[in-house]
């Protein structure tokens, strides 16, 4: 057992400074929009089960992202209790919630795998695949969505990314089917750069290194090849979409709980939470920051206004803030733990 320092102290505490400064400013902006003295008496007259339900489908939707990941785990021959994942998974999401481009969350995943006796190799292959299955369902489902409501995201920032945002879900979903069907590609590709690097004036300090995450590359390879089978995809892509509905879920149970009636909406809300997410996934703003709560505040315009920012706030909360101070909470116990060491197999006879 040995103890390790956790590599993105400063860039987690830049963004979770960057967070609360926007989540300030914007909330600032809304409730100055749109409170009003009605609203707070309707917020004492919250249908309270109803929000009950809302938090109820927001863990439904980390459990769902735990057994996804269990899936993987198995499907690659690792044992991994399921209170761990959960805890692992929580923790990936405050890193990645206060980054740009939830950048900190898959090296905070993988390091954290790491820790619990994966190699560097079999912990890339489990977060690849579950990076590939979840993008790949936004990447070829909401530029069609974009086309459809194309005219709730036609202003500002938003507009501006939409358009490269559909070219590039394009190419994305290309690349990722052929890395799919043939991950050697990929591989190939990463070990001749790196063979190209030993050539270099530090080749000779470096190369060391550079077999070693070689040797890493090529675990990742076999790990690919070894989950790869119909059953494994669909429980993955199962479980996934599950995640998704029960996240997505919220916002329709929170419209119960402010007493309005989301029959004929729930779909509509849904789909434009798929499409925001997509969209935001594309700006270098921690978590979409500020833009999510505008971005709500000007497309759900079936939400009353009197009380549609305490609504997205709520919302926030639930979907970003909530699980952001659990993650943290998380990591933190988990960072501080020893690092499981695995013992090497036998070697064969």
């Amino acid at each position: 057992m040995k103890r390790n320092t956790f590599p993105l102290k400063n860039l987690l505490i830049k963004g979770l400074s960057i967070v609360i400064t926007l989540t300030i400013f914007s909330s600032f902006f809304l409730f100055s929009s749109s409170v009003t003295s009605g609203s707070w008496v309707k917020l004492n007259q919250l249908n309270y089960p109803a929000l009950g339900f809302a938090c109820l489908a927001l863990i439904l939707s980390w459990l769902a992202e735990g057994f996804r990941i269990k899936v993987i785990a198995s499907g690659l021959g690792e044992d991994i209790s399921f209170i761990k994942i959960c805890g692992i998974n929580l923790a990936s999401s405050f890193t990645g919630n206060v980054t740009p481009f939830s950048s900190g969350g898959v090296p905070t995943q993988i390091f954290l795998l790491c820790k619990n006796g994966l190699t560097p190799g079999r912990a890339s292959a489990l977060v690849t695949i579950r990076i590939v299955i979840s993008t790949l369902l936004f990447t070829t489902v909401a530029p069609f969505l974009l086309l459809f409501y194309r005219a709730r995201f036609s202003f500002g920032i938003l507009r501006q990314v939409t358009n490269v945002a559909i070219p590039l879900a394009g190419v994305l979903s290309i690349a990722l089917i052929i890395f799919i069907l043939n991950p050697k590609l990929t591989v190939d590709l990463f070990r001749k750069l790196l063979n190209s690097l030993k050539l270099g004036r530090l080749g000779h300090r470096i190369g060391p290194f550079l077999d070693k995450i070689i040797l890493e590359a090529e675990i990742f390879h076999r790990s690919i090849k070894e989950f790869r089978n119909a059953l494994n995809i669909f429980l993955v892509f199962f479980f996934t979409v599950a995640y998704w509905v029960f996240f997505f879920g919220i916002a329709p149970l929170l419209m119960y709980a402010f007493g309005l009636d989301p029959a004929g909406k729930i779909v509509e809300i849904i789909l434009l939470q798929f499409i925001l997410v997509f969209v935001l996934a594309y700006l270098p703003i921690p978590g979409g920051t500020g833009v999510m709560e505008l971005s709500l505040f000007s497309v759900l315009v079936f939400i009353p206004l009197q009380f549609r920012a305490i609504f997205i706030f709520l919302w926030r909360f639930l979907s970003y803030y909530l699980s952001t101070f659990v993650g943290g909470f998380v990591l933190l116990r988990l960072i501080n733990k020893p690092i499981r060491l695995r013992q090497p197999a036998a070697a064969p006879k």
